[in-house]
């Protein structure tokens, strides 16, 4: 079996129709048929004018706690302190029939006299979850309702039969309505002690108002009757003080921090749209519940331990005792949990169905961050592969700079000396001469493939100078633009921006029949910026698939591009030039 609360995707997720209600639509017959209710006791009580204004306050009453009800529901409809209100309304209605002049009526009304009372305990007991909680709030609820309606119909029941037993039920009554309130209070103060301050300041005028009114409801007759005013009073007394309950329950609903509570429909089409995750779905699944405490930690499976957002571990054993906890599964397999206040939802069914949705959102996010690692893996490895080909290019140039020159050097000062010695023959100077000055060109050439590899003012006096060295050596006019700072430039960068530079300009030579070329160089928030621009004719093309060979040496590099996390960018339109853009990661 399941464990109650957790969510489980392999089957929670597949769809339920009908499971949600049409809640406006239900709660608009409930007001219209709390409006027939009414207008037809109106309507009876014109039968008799003296107790009409009787009639038309309790009818009153009844609309104020109906209307708060609903408006409380439609807040909140997962918390059950809309429907309390709305039961406490009929409750009151009923309360109120004796006013009729009805003998079936009256003992109809005579039975529910005092649930008014009792639905008021009920509401200070369940507030702000709508459901009660821990063993002392439901027994003393009970004990209510026992000393409520279940006495009172008893004592209608006596009142037929056996008249001399009244006095006996109604002093046990009695005696249980004050051990309620003696209850009620403690369980109260209780909740004030615990609650947080931002809970203590909507419980406590709330509690004190419903004790108060509670007090007010079971002897305000008593009191008129002991200072000898008008019996009528302590009735009025009693609706006015009945009327305020339902709108302090709802202001505290409204006004106390309690959010109105959403439906899953569009968080399921925000999490679908947006791909929000972490604390963004954190504060979305917190609007649809209604619940600005709610948290969602993610299951680690490497550390063997939830996690928060920010990777902190969780202890579920470190909740507190009002938080409570869903955990959240997709196929068996365990992703998360939601950390909710059962205070504000008291009922786990609307976290399970939002975890449903959630579940989806943070397998999702899970998958996502798999992609990114393997997509960080993918780039850290082509990056080490770039760095690996330019120390090669490195030792290749080195090798060629200590090695093959420095012999081609030495061969040639052989030459010069066997040129040069006393004893050798015309032939031998002119044969050696010749063999020295072969030998400087393979040198010259040896040179310039060097600086080809590896240029040497790049490896020893960074990009910029490298680049105004390739600007010089050009055979147009051209102009180098740079505040680039070489220290904050990584070598890889600084070897794969000189040869784009390099191709660029060489295209620009070859191909562009240019008569000026620019070179730009911008370093801003961590990306180097290289733009190589001419006046050219133009046509060049940098598509991966062309045929045309102008510019295939720009298509090498965009691999290199490419696996540094930079981009590329060509446009030469025919007759306007080529302007070659480059962004690269200056790290």
């Amino acid at each position: 079996m399941a464990d109650p609360g957790t969510v489980d995707l392999s089957s929670a997720a597949r769809p339920r129709r009908g499971s949600e209600r049409p809640l406006p639509t239900a709660l608009v017959m409930i007001a219209a048929f709390a409006l027939l209710l009414g207008v037809v006791e109106l309507g009876i009580g014109l039968r008799t004018p003296d107790t009409l204004w009787v009639v038309a306050l309790f009818t009153g009453v009844f609309w104020i706690w109906v209307a708060a009800g609903l408006l409380a529901w439609w807040r909140r409809p997962h918390n059950n302190t809309g429907l309390l209100l709305v039961v406490g309304g009929i409750a009151l209605f009923l309360a109120g029939l004796v006013n009729l002049g009805v003998d079936a009526l009256s003992v109809l009304s005579a039975i529910f006299a005092t649930s008014p009372l009792a639905m008021t305990m009920h509401l200070l007991h369940a507030f702000p979850s709508g459901r009660l909680r821990g063993r002392l709030s439901i027994t003393t609820v009970v004990l209510g309702w026992v000393a409520c309606p279940v006495s009172q119909l008893v004592l209608v029941v006596l009142s037929g039969t056996t008249p001399g037993a009244i006095p006996a039920v109604a002093a046990v009554q009695k005696t249980l309505g004050i051990t309620v309130m003696v209850l009620t209070a403690i369980v109260l103060v209780r909740r004030l002690v615990v609650a947080d301050p931002g809970h203590r300041r909507v419980l406590l005028p709330l509690f004190g108002y419903g004790i108060v009114a509670v007090l007010l409801l079971a002897f305000a007759p008593t009191i008129v009757g002991a200072l000898g005013w008008d019996p009528s009073l302590g009735g009025v007394t009693q609706l006015i003080v009945s009327a305020a309950i339902p709108v302090a329950f709802l202001i505290g609903v409204l006004l106390g921090g309690f959010r109105r509570t959403g439906a899953l429909e569009p968080l399921s089409a925000w999490l679908g749209i947006t791909g929000a995750g972490g604390p963004a779905v954190a504060r979305a699944l917190a609007g649809t519940l209604g619940d600005d405490s709610l948290r969602v930690v993610y299951w680690s499976p490497e550390r063997d331990e939830y996690v928060d957002e920010s990777g902190g571990p969780v202890d579920p054993a470190q909740r507190g005792p009002d938080r409570g906890w869903c955990e959240i599964r997709v196929d068996s397999r365990l992703v998360g949990a939601i950390v909710y206040d059962t205070r504000m939802t008291a009922d786990p069914a609307p976290v399970r169905r939002a975890g449903d949705v959630l579940a989806i959102a943070i397998d999702r996010e899970r998958l996502t961050a798999e992609l990114l690692a393997s997509n960080d893996a993918l780039t850290q490895s082509r990056i080490r592969l770039v760095e690996t080909a330019d120390r090669e290019r490195s030792r290749i140039a080195q090798d060629l700079h200590d090695g093959i020159q420095v012999q081609l050097v030495l061969l040639a000062l052989a030459a010069q000396t066997i040129a040069n010695a006393p004893d050798a023959s015309a032939d031998t100077s002119e044969a050696s001469a010749r063999l020295r000055h072969g030998i400087d060109e393979a040198a010259a050439d040896l040179r310039r493939l060097v600086h080809n590899v590896l240029p040497v003012t790049l490896t020893e006096r960074g990009l910029t100078a490298a680049a105004e060295d390739l600007v010089d050596r050009l055979a147009i006019p051209a102009s180098l633009e740079t505040d680039v700072e070489d220290a904050a430039i990584s070598s890889t960068t600084a070897h794969t921006a000189y040869f784009i530079i390099a191709e660029a300009l060489t295209n620009t030579v070859k191909h562009s029949k240019a008569s000026w070329v620019r070179v730009t160089l911008h370093a801003e928030a961590g990306r180097l910026h290289i733009v190589v621009r001419d006046n050219g004719v133009g046509g060049a093309s940098l598509d991966r698939g062309a045929s045309v060979d102008r510019g295939a040496g720009l298509h090498g590099l965009l691999d290199r591009v490419d696996a540094l996390g930079g981009s590329l960018r060509m446009r030469s339109d025919p007759g306007h030039g080529t302007e070659v853009r480059v962004e690269l990661p200056c790290a």
